[in-house]
């Protein structure tokens, strides 16, 4: 079994596109069986729309597609209301942040009241971790310390760079905070994949596409050639989303 933690589905305004259709076949062609799917960025800045088509894709394709909303911190006010609608009517299954598309720090008090949200409904938070001033993985977890509950997902392996700089950062900020996790997808480095199960626990790591930007195939194999115990893999590919989505 294959669950896929991290993929989006529509049209951004940054010109990247892909239709539920493409997804569906996407995960067909590489045996994934269920795929937490995100909104792209539109628009649209209160996500509204895009959080409305996250929960008609998962009513629709019940069993395959787990959606998560998205909100924009700066909008204050607006989005706390959208981020509890979603969640509450929407019945949508987590919160994905985007701080770079977004253009905020992950860790500004802005997003505090969002993170009450969450923790009030008890869903996880997909962090896109790695960019630079404002989701390194250091921010992402001093948001951590402060809500110490809430399940973060850090993307990429937490650090987005094919240098492998930042995996001692990773590895440090998971070692000290355990509502800490990563998602695969992009994370080059076969130490990234390895270390951190073998180091922290099986439960600590997710797999991810990163659907449609990156390919699934190769994130797929990233995994499968690790050198990891059966039961880490059966972990990451699907027991460790299974017990966060509650599925």
């Amino acid at each position: 079994m294959i669950i896929d933690f991290h993929t989006y589905v529509g049209a951004s305004m940054l010109g990247q596109r892909s239709t539920e259709e493409e997804l569906l076949e996407n995960m067909e062609r590489n045996q994934v069986d269920i795929s937490v799917v995100c909104p792209v960025k539109t628009i649209d800045p209160f996500f509204e729309k895009e959080n409305q088509y996250m929960a008609m894709l998962q009513k629709k394709y019940a069993g395959k597609l787990v959606g998560f909303c998205r909100i924009d911190p700066n909008l204050g006010k607006d989005s706390e209301r959208i981020l509890e609608n979603s969640i509450r009517v929407l019945g949508l299954k987590g919160l994905v942040l985007h701080p770079w598309e977004e253009t905020f720090a992950i860790n500004d008090k802005k997003v505090f009241p969002f993170m009450e949200i969450c923790q009030e409904y008890h869903v996880p938070v997909l962090v896109e971790t790695g960019y630079p001033w404002v989701s390194h993985c250091f921010q992402v977890a001093s948001l951590a310390e402060k809500y110490p509950e809430l399940t973060f997902i850090m993307s990429h392996g937490g650090q987005f760079d094919s240098s492998g700089y930042a995996l001692t950062d990773v590895d440090y900020v998971m070692n000290k905070y355990a509502n800490l996790l990563i998602e695969t997808s992009g994370d080059y480095s076969d130490e990234g994949i390895e270390n951190i199960p073998t180091r922290l626990g099986y439960h600590r790591v997710l797999f991810g596409s990163h659907f449609p930007w990156l390919n699934t195939e190769l994130e797929i194999f990233r995994v499968q050639r690790a050198s990891l115990p059966r039961e880490a893999k059966e972990c990451i590919f699907y027991r460790n989303a299974l017990k966060i989505l509650k599925i």
